[in-house]
């Protein structure tokens, strides 16, 4: 007996399905791949992080579902290569969630705290790594993910090996030092150099973040969200004082609008 849930999930796949159908499906359905809908599923997951950030629920729940079309997309286009479904996608994340929580799903009393979980977490994650043929620590790091996300990554496998440093201060004075050969290398006019140690500083700035423990991709987006506030209250009395855009004027008023 199919319960109200499995219909709903029923419900939409059949959507997707009769948008793709050969002959009478859109032709805009019909044309896409994996590949082409990539950008589209990475922008439905921030707009994910966008509702949740605004404590809109109404938007959230919007949202998600746009997320799970994105989802059913690639497994119904998985599906016609007979590669794999949704309902093996289910299967998969459920038994990944079981192997990594022995401790409710198998009784496991040698794990106990968060940190103990945690632990038990990155060794299944390394045994998986191992099993899919990873020669490095820093293999399965998807070259895919947004530059600052990939940097977390990577410096996070780095430092549960043991490269790390002790204090945020060590990291702090590894920022100044990279901001130092930037400063060297602007004097120089070096392009080349230019470019490969602001791509270090901002490496480091990263790195400093989380050794603080504050999460760079959050506090980037405060930053933009008060820049933006300021800017647009900066912009209203510029246009209330009918100011040219001048430096001296912008100056002033961006002073004035803290």
């Amino acid at each position: 007996m199919v319960n109200k849930n499995q219909k709903n999930l029923q419900d939409i796949i059949d959507v997707v399905q009769q948008l793709r159908h050969p002959k009478k499906g859109c032709p805009w359905d019909i044309e896409q791949t994996s590949k082409s809908l990539s950008k589209y599923t990475l922008e439905e997951a921030y707009e994910v992080v966008e509702a949740i950030e605004k404590n809109n629920y109404s938007e959230l729940e919007d949202e998600l579902g746009d997320l799970l079309l994105q989802v059913i997309y690639h497994s119904v286009i998985a599906a016609e290569k007979k590669k794999f479904n949704i309902f093996n996608v289910i299967d998969k994340s459920v038994q990944k969630m079981r192997s990594r929580h022995p401790h409710i799903f198998l009784k496991d009393s040698s794990i106990k705290s968060i940190e103990d979980v945690n632990n038990f977490w990155e060794l299944q994650k390394k045994n998986e790594r191992k099993n899919k043929g990873a020669n490095s620590i820093l293999d399965g790091v998807s070259i895919s993910l947004p530059a600052v996300t990939r940097s977390l990554k990577l410096q996070k496998r780095a430092a549960k090996e043991g490269f790390d440093w002790k204090k945020p201060e060590d990291t702090l004075k590894k920022v100044k030092e990279e901001l130092n050969e930037l400063t060297f290398e602007m004097k120089a006019n070096n392009k080349k150099k230019i470019r490969e140690e602001l791509g270090d500083l901002l490496f480091s700035c990263i790195n400093l973040s989380r050794k603080l423990g504050i999460d760079t991709e959050t506090v980037i987006r405060e930053s933009n969200r008060k820049f933006e506030k300021r800017f647009k209250k900066m912009e209203k009395k510029m246009n209330k004082k009918s100011l040219k855009w001048e430096l001296k004027n912008l100056e002033k008023e961006w002073q004035n609008s803290k």
